[in-house]
């Protein structure tokens, strides 16, 4: 697949998450065998007054190549302004979001919102391609709610106002994230469009993508939530999507390993305080297979370090047996 001149190796990629897809997220993911990754959404607004976090979020390496940077937001200049600081971080692509369903964008009449006005998205994207030279995408719903689809038709218009890709999320603004997804929306998309058509919702392990492929006829799936505590996903996918055979799971020492990668990582980009309270939920997501994961996840709650964390994996992990189902664990 082609998404304007970046060449993207496999159909497997990552969709952005906010408070998890950041550059230690991604570049971990990106190990493991996602074949685009893409950044939290940041608000344009944030990025053109240069803001401290914005600019944080806005950090990626060589090493996550290609990669997206996401940006939300209304005003055509301003959402131009804030591609080019997005082009000039590095980026290989950037992605416009008007999928967000958080009652704060849409009461600014931003993300979901704007799936109910399919010109407003075609000028906002005409304005992004008129000032980058890297390829634009955008990210849309199916529509605002269940009665109106807007998105072939604004995939349409995104297409002929120069974006090079286009990624679905096959639910409506108004179902957030409840109830399951409707793959034939991507579908649809993808038979109104020529650029390559991307999309998510529902795709939880590995054979999920595959069957998104092979029912939607689209060129890439994009996993969320199925990657958290499971990096291992887009291996499994792509030697599935070449043929191959289906790959063992991940032994507890392995997954320990991981995890410390990731939470390493967090501690050395955030710092310790941040990273500190985020690591419940970074954490959980990996030791939710264990045994005794209620008793990891109390421990969590006495943990001052990096150090501290070291010997709980450790404690947790090392004759721990995975369970054969998960424990649930809130997003």
């Amino acid at each position: 697949m082609r998404i304007g001149h970046v060449a993207v190796a496999h159909p497997i990629t990552l969709a952005p998450m906010e408070e998890h897809t950041n550059p230690p997220f991604r570049q971990l993911m990106k190990q493991y065998g996602a074949s685009l990754v893409c950044g939290e959404r940041i608000d344009a607004c944030d990025i053109v007054k240069h803001d401290r976090r914005a600019m944080r979020l806005l950090s990626t390496s060589p090493g996550e190549r290609p990669s997206v940077g996401q940006i939300s937001g209304r005003d055509p200049h301003e959402m131009a302004e804030a591609a080019k600081i997005v082009e000039s971080q590095g980026f290989s692509i950037v992605d416009l979001n008007f999928e967000c369903p958080i009652r704060r964008l849409i009461g600014r009449g931003e993300g979901g919102a704007l799936m109910a006005d399919p010109a407003a998205i075609a000028t906002i994207v005409a304005a992004v391609v008129r000032v980058v030279s890297i390829p634009v995408t955008l990210k849309i719903r199916s529509g605002p709610d269940g009665e109106h689809e807007t998105a072939p038709e604004i995939a349409r218009m995104a297409e002929d106002s120069g974006a090079s890709a286009v990624d679905v999320h096959a639910r409506s603004v108004a179902q957030s994230y409840v109830g399951g997804p409707d793959w034939s929306v991507v579908a649809r998309v993808k038979d109104a469009v020529r650029i390559p058509v991307l999309g998510s919702g529902g795709i939880r392990v590995a054979a999920d993508a595959i069957r998104f492929l092979k029912e939607t006829n689209a060129d890439g799936a994009a996993i969320g939530r199925g990657c958290l505590g499971n990096p291992w996903i887009f291996q499994q996918a792509r030697s599935l999507a070449i043929g191959g055979a289906e790959m063992a799971p991940p032994s507890a020492a392995e997954r320990a390993r991981v995890l410390l990668q990731l939470v390493e990582g967090e501690f050395e980009y955030y710092g310790n305080h941040l990273a500190l309270k985020r690591l419940p939920r970074t954490s959980c997501y990996f030791a939710k297979f264990l045994s005794n994961f209620k008793e990891f996840r109390t421990s969590i709650q006495q943990v001052r370090n990096v150090q501290d964390f070291r010997r709980l994996v450790r404690e947790h992990f090392a004759s721990a047996v995975p369970l054969a189902s998960p424990v649930a664990v809130p997003d």
